[in-house]
């Protein structure tokens, strides 16, 4: 859990909060299959005479570090122009089963998952119907070079105007 709280008396008083929680069950150890669940909550807003949030504190959402399916922050509130500006509520969940890729034998360089994600970026208040919900595939390999993420993932309640990619990649950091 982290909390953020700009300095008092400046031209911008705000607050931030989120929580980030994530657990592994063992389901058959000793094949290294396991089930990951993943929740993010965030919440902020301002202080005083400051209206929400700065821009830049904004909560964004969508990408495969969030919601799989759709694209890099493309989800919630946008302005006039379609453009992402986030918002100061954020609700995200993945559940996966995690597993071995078969044919290779040291479990921990290369592993695959079958996933379900969700999530929603929303001003102010927070609607679970618009949660956006998506599943798919993922690899994780551990390179020289470093980690490496492939996934495929299909929206599964996209709207006309949400941002969809089946196909996403990612070095440096697995999902």
């Amino acid at each position: 859990m982290s909390f953020d709280l700009s300095i008092p008396g400046s031209d911008l008083e705000y607050y931030t909060a989120s929580y980030l929680g994530e657990t592994y069950i063992p389901v058959l150890e000793q094949e290294d299959v396991s089930l990951k669940f993943k929740t993010r909550l965030g919440y902020g807003d301002g202080v005083g005479d400051s209206q929400g949030l700065p821009f830049l504190k904004n909560f964004f959402a969508g990408g495969i570090r969030t919601v799989r399916g759709y694209t890099y922050n493309s989800l919630g509130p946008t302005d006039s122009n379609g453009e992402q500006i986030g918002g100061n509520v954020l609700i995200t969940g993945t559940a996966a089963l995690h597993f071995p890729m078969p044919g290779v034998k040291e479990t921990d360089q290369a592993r695959l998952s079958l996933f379900g994600d969700a999530g929603q970026v929303y001003a102010d208040n927070a609607e679970l119907g618009d949660l956006r919900y998506s599943a798919g595939l993922a690899l994780a390999w551990m390179t020289p070079i470093g980690p490496l993420s492939f996934t495929y993932a299909s929206a599964l309640n996209s709207k006309s105007t949400d941002e969809t990619e089946g196909f996403q990649f990612s070095i440096g950091s697995t999902f």
